[in-house]
């Protein structure tokens, strides 16, 4: 019961609180007009264009990223499972992304692309290319950069999950495939990713759910621009909450991405606590 009640104090109750401010006209500007406003916020916010806006940019930093660290980490691991010369130096370098804080990565991108004076300059003059635009100036560029840096920081942590399911099968079933003449390609592509199809299923989730904890990188990076570009669902709530002070509408916007994640991942997740009680009951 004591662990029963842990988990409602930590899990349900600040989703019950959010809800509560949500349906409350709360202005912080103005302390004593607060009053019961019942779904005006919600019907608010689908007049509101930046969020809308905010909902694309907020789905482009979720499936983008996350399909390419998927794709990328997982080959990664079937290079990295080959145990080829300094393939133990290559993880501990695949680890580092994944040690920085998300801050400090979104600082060093920064500084990388300063337009003159940073890395990317400095590559273009090696190479005899002028490489010194703002990146950050322009809507495309600016989010194809946020995206970039979310696969930079994530892709480590996938490639160890997908290489520890790998590292489980058994070598019978390649040595099999080799006598039968099949490439390296073949024999991941027949063998191993039907293998760990589940683990890639329950990785792609975990990191649906982890994609918008790039918060720091792009109030560190972008500030959410220009023009709105980089700004997801999460980072419009901030600038709701602590900037405008309308903490009953970053509350409102919370609540409903909330409702809409959880519509998505939920028959995932179910799928993934059956699949694990029925390996428990074996």
């Amino acid at each position: 019961m004591p662990t029963f009640l842990a988990l409602v104090a930590i899990t349900v109750l600040p989703i019950l609180v959010t809800l509560g401010i949500s349906l409350f006209y709360v202005d912080l500007t103005m302390p004593g007009m607060t009053r019961f406003a019942g779904l005006e916020n919600y019907f608010e916010l689908f007049q509101d264009s930046r969020f809308l806006n905010s909902l694309t940019v907020t789905a482009k930093l979720i499936f983008i990223p996350v399909a390419l660290q998927i794709v990328i980490g997982l080959l990664l691991a079937m290079v990295l499972k080959e145990k080829l010369p300094g393939t133990g130096w290559m993880r501990m370098a695949f680890l580092l992304p994944a040690v920085i804080p998300p801050a400090v990565s979104g600082l060093v991108w920064k500084l990388f692309i300063v337009p003159g004076a940073g890395g990317l300059s400095y590559l273009g003059h090696v190479i005899g290319v002028d490489l010194s635009l703002d990146l950050l100036s322009m809507p495309g560029s600016a989010l194809t950069l946020v995206i970039v840096t979310s696969v930079w920081v994530g892709t480590p942590f996938v490639a160890l999950l997908m290489l520890s399911a790998l590292e489980s099968l058994g070598e019978e079933q390649y040595e099999a495939a080799r006598i039968d003449g099949a490439s390296w390609f073949q024999a991941h592509w027949h063998i191993s990713l039907p293998e760990i199809r589940p683990v890639i299923l329950t990785v792609a989730v975990f990191r649906i759910l982890e994609a918008l904890a790039i918060f720091p990188i792009i109030f560190v990076l972008t500030g959410g621009g220009p023009a709105g570009a980089t700004e997801p669902i999460n980072y419009y709530a901030y600038v709701n909450g602590f900037e405008y002070l309308r903490v009953d509408y970053a509350a409102t916007i919370i609540f409903f991405f909330f409702v809409v994640m959880m519509g998505i991942c939920s028959p995932f997740l179910i799928n993934i606590a059956r699949r694990e009680s029925r390996e428990e009951a074996r």
